[in-house]
């Protein structure tokens, strides 16, 4: 047993000896959360901009979501079955008509395992449409649409880094991403009656995709810079509200272009539960 865990087990001791005090941060980690069943509301936005001989063209994608999730036990965890339901996403390319997505456009549940520190096992992805695969990604969701936790009690101030790096086929080909993300305690706050912590977060991510979309092969890579906050609910164990600012550079690759283009990223994702 560590000098520390003697002392704290000492302190804890001297406490109760006394008729208890004020009690020390709560332990943040996965567990069966309070209630089982939630749903998010989900919204995302990107917007990429390039030029083409001397040209500036944008792409834009907004799109809406609920995610139902239900939350289990399992060794050393919780699983976690994510159900993508109300999708309604517009894509907006440089040229040509805008393309819509729907519920159609995924089929059946993300299925997955978190450890207590939130590194994900998946084991089944929904069919998801090449188009749709856009908004709606079984790998992307699973690594990180919950924050990476420490599974400790951490105290006003605290941080912690969480690295997340997966690659993997989805319907429309190839993807990999890696990113570092600094999680810093920053306090707490009162949302519909709910005492929250604060968690702020910076990092960066780096990313390829190889894909087929419309027939045409597309090759895109991207260096990003994140902020945000994370809303935890520590009484119910449940994620409230996160939010994610995206910005950066990158490259494109299509058949028409005789190299790969610059691009510039700009993207928002915000995920709060519903009726809250």
């Amino acid at each position: 047993m560590s000098d520390r865990i003697c002392s704290m087990l000492a302190l804890s001791l001297l406490l109760s000896a006394c008729g208890g005090g004020r009690s020390g941060p709560p332990l943040l980690g996965y567990g069966i959360p309070t209630p089982t069943e939630v749903t998010y509301v989900y919204g995302d936005t990107t917007v990429v901009s390039l030029a083409v001989m001397g040209q500036g063209m944008e792409l834009s994608q907004r799109g809406v979501a609920n995610y139902s999730v239900t939350f289990g036990p399992v060794p050393g965890g919780i699983e976690v079955t994510l159900t993508v339901e109300d999708l309604a996403a517009v894509i907006n390319p440089p040229m040509g008509s805008p393309i819509r997505l729907g519920n159609e456009d995924v089929t059946g549940d993300l299925v997955f395992t978190l450890d207590h520190l939130g590194n994900p096992t998946i084991t089944e992805r929904p069919e998801v449409s090449d188009v749709g695969s856009q908004m709606v990604s079984g790998l992307g969701l699973a690594h990180t649409f919950f924050p990476g936790l420490p599974n400790r009690a951490v105290g006003v101030g605290e941080t912690w880094v969480d690295t997340i790096s997966y690659e993997g086929r989805e319907s429309a080909g190839l993807r990999s991403e890696s990113t570092v993300i600094r999680y810093t305690i920053a306090g707490d706050t009162v949302v519909a009656g709910r005492s929250l912590m604060v968690i702020a977060l910076q990092g960066t991510t780096e990313s390829t995709a190889e894909l087929e979309l419309s027939g045409m092969s597309v090759a895109q890579s991207s260096n990003l810079t994140l902020e945000g906050y994370v809303l935890w609910d520590t009484q119910s164990g449940l994620m409230f509200e996160s939010f994610k600012k995206a910005t950066g550079t990158g490259t494109v690759r299509v058949p028409v272009a005789p190299g790969p283009l610059p691009i510039e990223i700009a993207a928002t994702q915000r995920a709060r539960l519903r009726g809250m």
